[in-house]
């Protein structure tokens, strides 16, 4: 975890394992999700709620902190959303869709008024002022695919796919500078991406950098494993 010029290691106080963190809009605090739906804070983030105490019929999978005020979004591996704080509810995948694979991610846009909700299949939900650019369930075949993570270009080009072997999906007009998978990494975790460029993570902690975006290292080697990356 970086917060302004220092790396810091906080020791986490959950009731089950964590499955997603979500940095503040300063970049100075995070929200740890774990599998209860319990929501730890932690540097400049505020825990305003969390699922902890609800009776839930699905397991929560992906956290995503408000690019705008103070508040967040979680998601269940269904799709329905919950909201914290000024976060908008702008309804989930069960208020617009009867069936859809696993829900594992939500990316809100800039101005806060908008969120994508993507599947394990590729799939992609979009909601408010997301503009729709296409899924990977639309040009090729999804058997086998597991997606682990998406992000969005910040200019608004268009978004990334990771799937777990590593393979990085370019969607719309959004710049794509390769992918770890060819190099031999497996089992990708978390897809980074900052303007002019992207990293990607795999569960041993190794990070790779494409296009022009610094790597200033990584945990790997100290026999850690990584869940989520932010």
């Amino acid at each position: 975890m970086h917060f302004e010029e220092e790396v810091v290691e906080i020791e986490l106080e959950l009731s089950s394992d964590p499955v997603s963190l979500a940095m503040t809009r300063d970049q100075q605090g995070c929200l740890v999700l774990d599998a209860s739906g319990y929501i730890q804070a932690h540097g400049t983030a505020r825990s305003l709620g969390d699922l902890s105490s609800l009776d839930l019929v699905a397991p929560p999978v992906d956290i995503a902190a408000s690019p705008t005020g103070v508040g967040y979004w979680v998601i269940d591996s269904q799709g329905s959303v919950f909201s914290f704080g000024n976060a908008p509810f702008l309804d989930g995948i069960p208020q617009v869709a009867s069936e859809a694979a696993t829900a594992v991610k939500i990316e809100p846009v800039a101005a806060g008024d908008g969120y994508w909700i993507v599947d394990s299949r590729g799939g992609v939900h979009s909601f408010g002022s997301a503009p729709f650019h296409g899924a990977l369930v639309d040009d090729r075949p999804v058997d086998g695919l597991r997606v682990v993570d998406f992000a969005a270009d910040p200019k608004g080009r268009g978004y990334l796919f990771l799937d777990s072997a590593g393979q990085v999906y370019p969607v719309g007009d959004v710049p794509y500078f390769g992918s770890p998978a060819p190099l031999g990494r497996v089992d990708a975790v978390g897809l980074i991406s900052r303007p002019g460029g992207y990293l990607v993570v795999d569960s041993r902690g190794a990070i790779t950098a494409f296009g022009d975006i610094a790597n200033l290292g990584s945990p790997v080697g100290l026999g850690l494993g990584v869940l989520a990356v932010a």
